[in-house]
């Protein structure tokens, strides 16, 4: 007798035995009790979940001689041949291969015969999205009226594709991916009966690996056993279904967590020599983090991990280590530099040096820390304006906008601090220090709204959305692009001048913009003027920002690097 792959050999014979799919089958098992089974039945789902094999169930249910039963025996004449495919009652069509509709003539016409010596005549049509249009025309009538006694089966991976007239007329079951649990549990199962030892760490990355489709997973199974015998460790399974190792995972991600950019790299250069693809690596990788950063907000979360309970724990250690701010920015940066690894001509070298920025990522300050590094840049910076230090300073016209990575970028993730400074909103005692006119429009109009939340929450959410167009120790001129939004704070420009005047402490006059002219005009002014500065001009500008004592003083409070430099505002 010729050798039975696993995936046949283990195929489910009743309900019992299908794992995953309980919100298909049990309402199944219902219908088929209180005899309201449908006359059309569609099931969905991706591949290797069990769509034809629940096909094949119904129908021994409902022809097995003790039936229509939803425990068929499996032992009678009926059971026997439609679990052999031969059963004359039960016909099986594979719609990839037969699409036109001279095809569905032929199951018309075969429908018409009663069923024989069965119960019902049933028509099992695998993957019925690709019938051609005409042939799903030509089925219509006969699946909204079909004889008594009979019942279509549809099973199908792309229901999409199906016209809504056939779904419509059809009880549809959506079936689900199969949790790697239970795919674990069912691969361990066949295991113990076929008398082959597996580790369990084997089977979770034969589970992993089969993407939810439990076919895959014995497939695999199967793979691996004619490869290692009846004993296989995970470094045969790692080896046959090259898979990324675990303990490499493991390793590049403490690496990375503990701040050791060198056993990162050393780490990755070991992934790289064992052959592993960098967008594979990357993608695995990115997966780890992101069980990291659940682990380390739900830390009794077991279910939202896949993993054995040593694997789990492990991975709970490690995220206890770090901030989960900068877990989120460390998936954030590996995210970002994934998306650009299909285009690098050397995606392993990008890899890399993506491990080392997540190395050495700094650690996100709370608020109130924050505000005292910005208080005390702002502070320098008023002090190179006042001090005789315009010599390095970049005029209007040359001014850059240089944006930093600094290690404070995490603190918009992080919780506010309790003891955060009694200066922010609602303190009116004296001029806020905050409201300096030589910071970026957009940081002072934030500002400002933090500052008059507390007291004037009317004019805060109307001016979400804004944009400072200009800003001056006598008026401040900002654009509300939402005409509702531009009308309430005309209608209390009193109240929102009182509170600028607290901000900046002294008076100030409020201007509201209610048209796009001034915010195009200022954009299209940054568009001229970053296409004037091309080829040497730009460089030489570029080298003037770099050594600019206001932007150096900035990336050393902030303890951050530049990363950008681009020109705003127009250029003589």
């Amino acid at each position: 007798m010729s050798y039975q792959v696993l995936a046949r050999k283990w195929r489910p014979q009743n309900f019992d035995d299908v794992y995953g799919q309980a919100h298909v089958t049990t309402p199944l098992r219902n219908a088929i009790r209180s005899d309201r089974v449908p006359h059309a039945i569609l099931l969905t789902g991706p591949r290797g979940t069990g769509k034809t094999t629940l096909a094949r169930i119904l129908a021994r249910c409902l022809n097995c001689e003790k039936g229509p039963t939803d425990s068929p025996c499996s032992e009678c004449v009926s059971c026997t041949e439609i679990t052999a495919g031969t059963s004359t009652d039960v016909r099986e069509v594979d719609a990839a291969s037969r699409t036109g509709v001279d095809d569905v003539r032929e199951l018309i016409e075969a429908i018409r015969y009663a069923p024989s010596p069965g119960k019902y005549r049933i028509f099992i049509v695998d993957e019925v999205h690709m019938l051609s249009k005409p042939a799903f025309n030509a089925l219509l009538k006969t699946l909204e009226e079909p004889p008594p006694r009979s019942l279509f089966v549809f099973a199908t991976t792309d229901p999409e594709k199906i016209p809504f007239t056939v779904i419509s007329r059809c009880q549809r079951h959506d079936l689900r991916r199969i949790a790697v649990r239970e795919i674990v549990e069912s691969l361990a199962t066949i295991t113990k009966a076929e008398g082959v030892v597996v580790s369990e760490q084997s089977l979770l990355a034969i589970a992993r690996e089969a993407d939810g489709s439990l076919r895959d997973a014995q497939t695999l199974l199967d793979q691996v056993i004619s490869f290692g015998g009846t004993e296989i460790d995970y470094e045969q399974v790692a080896d046959i279904l090259d898979l990324v190792d675990r303990k490499l995972l493991l390793a590049i991600a403490e690496a990375c967590v503990n701040g050791d950019a060198a056993a990162a790299i050393e780490a990755c250069a070991r992934a790289g020599a064992s052959g592993i693809d960098a967008k594979r690596l990357g993608e695995n990788l990115l997966a780890l983090l992101r069980d990291l950063v659940v682990l380390r907000i739900a830390p009794d979360a077991d279910r939202l991990v896949e993993g054995g309970d040593a694997e789990i724990a492990e991975l709970r250690a490690l995220s206890e280590s770090c901030e989960e701010a900068r877990l989120r920015r460390m998936f954030r940066a590996l995210l970002k530099e994934q998306e650009d690894l299909a285009w690098a001509p050397q995606p392993f070298a990008v890899l890399e040096m993506a491990v080392v920025r997540l190395a050495t990522m700094p650690a996100g300050d709370d608020v109130a820390q924050l505000l005292a590094r910005i208080d005390a840049l702002e502070r320098g910076l008023r002090e190179d304006r006042t001090g005789g230090g315009s010599s390095g300073s970049v005029p209007h016209d040359e001014r850059h906008n240089a944006t930093s990575n600094p290690s404070s970028s995490g603190a918009r993730d992080a919780a506010p601090a309790e003891d955060a400074p009694e200066r922010e909103a609602g303190s009116s005692d004296s001029p806020p220090s905050n409201g300096s006119f030589d910071a970026h429009p957009a940081v002072v109009l934030d500002r400002l709204r933090a500052f008059i939340g507390e007291n004037h929450p009317g004019l805060v959410a109307a001016l979400e959305g804004g944009k400072l167009l200009e800003c001056d120790d006598k008026h401040v001129r900002v654009f509300i692009p939402e005409p509702f939004a531009a009308q309430r704070l005309q209608d209390r420009l009193e109240s929102l001048e009182a509170a600028c005047a607290k901000f900046f402490g002294h008076p100030i006059r409020v201007q509201i913009e209610t048209t796009q002219a001034d915010a195009e005009a200022e954009s299209g002014a940054a568009t001229d003027a970053k296409a004037a500065l091309t080829g040497e001009a730009l460089r030489e500008l570029t080298q003037r920002a770099l050594k600019n004592p206001a932007v150096n003083r900035a990336v050393e409070i902030l303890d951050g690097e530049i990363i950008e430099i681009r020109p705003t505002g127009h250029t003589r």
